[in-house]
């Protein structure tokens, strides 16, 4: 009995002490951060993988080689709400290898389309890649975004600021026109494409976006000390940037 008494004595001190302290006690709360698949598609030679490791690693010292399949590389963007955490997939382009990337676009929160403004059949392709993508991706009504890239390269354009600000209308898509040689142009690419995701997909989608982006059962692109190998709110704005 005398032990009964002190364990029921001990219990109400630490409850009491809990209850004291209780103000003071700082609970931290994880909010888990946004996380979904963007899918950047295009012709190939474009400059895709170039304008991802920029970006990623900061540098373009590494030799490229043609994309084989598809990698993907995990960046944090920061908007006015909160931190996503994009997966970005950068897929072959090589003809040979386009059966296979319909597998990579399923489950896409939004895709970039890139052209090269010096090759003019690479923007023709444009639309065989956006059919291509909203048959596949799995999203209603998938947000996109036009890149044309190699932009700095004034004496070879092939294809006009207009072409591809009409391109873009045609698509209900953002336009930019971007060079790997600024690696920020990206940047804002990304701050306003995720904008625009937060603004505009349902609660359904975001879940949907947010599982299919934390499967691990893929190839990453290598850190920049090693070589590359085989292995927008979505306002109905049509927003244009020049960079």
């Amino acid at each position: 009995m005398e032990v009964f008494s002190k364990s029921i004595y001990a219990y109400e001190k630490v409850r009491s002490a809990v209850r004291d302290h209780e103000d003071d006690v700082d609970v931290s709360v994880t909010i888990p951060k946004t996380r979904a698949k963007v899918v950047v598609v295009g012709s190939s030679g474009v400059g895709k993988t170039s304008v991802i490791y920029r970006h990623r690693f900061g540098t373009r010292s590494a030799p490229f080689t043609s994309t084989i399949g598809a990698s993907f590389v995990e960046c944090e963007v920061e908007t006015s709400c909160e931190n996503v955490n994009l997966q970005i997939w950068d897929t072959a382009g090589q003809e040979r290898f386009r059966c296979m990337v319909p597998m990579y676009m399923r489950n896409s929160a939004a895709a970039i389309i890139m052209y090269d403004v010096t090759n003019r059949q690479s923007f023709e392709d444009v639309d065989k890649w956006s059919e291509e993508l909203r048959k596949c991706c799995g999203m209603s009504d998938p947000l996109v975004v036009l890149i044309g890239n190699k932009c700095d390269l004034h004496d070879k354009r092939r294809v006009s600021t207009m072409e591809g600000q009409e391109k873009a209308f045609a698509l209900d898509a953002r336009f930019y026109e971007i060079s790997a040689e600024k690696p920020i142009t990206f940047s804002l690419v990304l701050e306003d494409l995720c904008n625009d995701l937060l603004s505009s997909v349902t609660v359904d989608e975001m879940s949907s976006m947010m599982r299919s982006a934390s499967r691990s059962d893929v190839v990453r692109l290598p850190s920049s000390d090693s070589s590359i190998s085989s292995k927008a709110s979505k306002t109905k704005s049509n927003c244009c940037a020049f960079m």
